[in-house]
């Protein structure tokens, strides 16, 4: 036997299941982690939403230890890399790595790890590696070109490498980026292949 509350609560269920959630809600993270990014003995979330083919974005929660979809992000780098993002650890010190790949084992392939740390209440590239290994056909055989770069924007100074060679350091001087000024552009030269 039914009774009219099961009749009242239908309508309500309904609506809560067409309410619209937050976009972070609709999809599954590709990544998240939990990390003391600020430093202030608060535990923080980092989140990379990617699509398969799209660019990653990159969402900060400060001082959220559990998951709230309702809450807007502290810190957003909309479109953070265009490579397939592999990887997101914490390095100590507050540090936060993001890894991704273009071509991942392929024959062309490039992996760049980008080192975001928080200072002075604003996110910075701290760090910057990428690492290339390209295979190609010519008509005496393959040619294989490798190579590697390590940037420290904080301590302002990198090293860069080809073929099996040692790291050799790179010229000039490095500062830290603003996160929200980040693109791939803005690699050193020594970086390029």
């Amino acid at each position: 036997m039914r009774k009219p509350f099961h009749h009242l609560a239908w309508p309500w269920l309904v609506v809560l299941v067409a309410t619209a959630t937050p976009a972070l809600a609709e999809n599954a993270p590709t990544f998240e982690l939990k990390l003391d990014i600020d430093q202030d003995g608060k535990t923080d979330r980092a989140v990379i939403m990617q699509e398969p083919g799209e660019a990653a974005d990159l969402y900060i929660y400060l001082g959220e230890d559990k998951a709230d979809a309702s809450r807007q992000a502290d810190f957003v780098k909309k479109g953070l890399t265009e490579d397939q993002v592999i990887d997101l650890e914490s390095k100590g010190k507050g540090s936060l790595s993001v890894t991704s790949c273009s071509g991942c084992g392929a024959n062309k392939s490039t992996e760049e790890t980008l080192t975001i740390v928080y200072r002075r209440g604003k996110f910075l590239v701290g760090g910057y590696s990428r690492n290339w290994d390209w295979n190609q056909q010519t008509s005496s055989g393959v040619e294989t070109t490798l190579g590697d770069c390590d940037i420290n924007y904080l301590i302002g100074k990198g090293t860069a490498s080809r073929d099996l060679e040692d790291g050799k350091p790179i010229r000039g001087k490095f500062r830290p980026v603003p996160l929200k000024d980040w693109s791939s552009e803005m690699r050193p030269k020594a970086c390029d292949f």
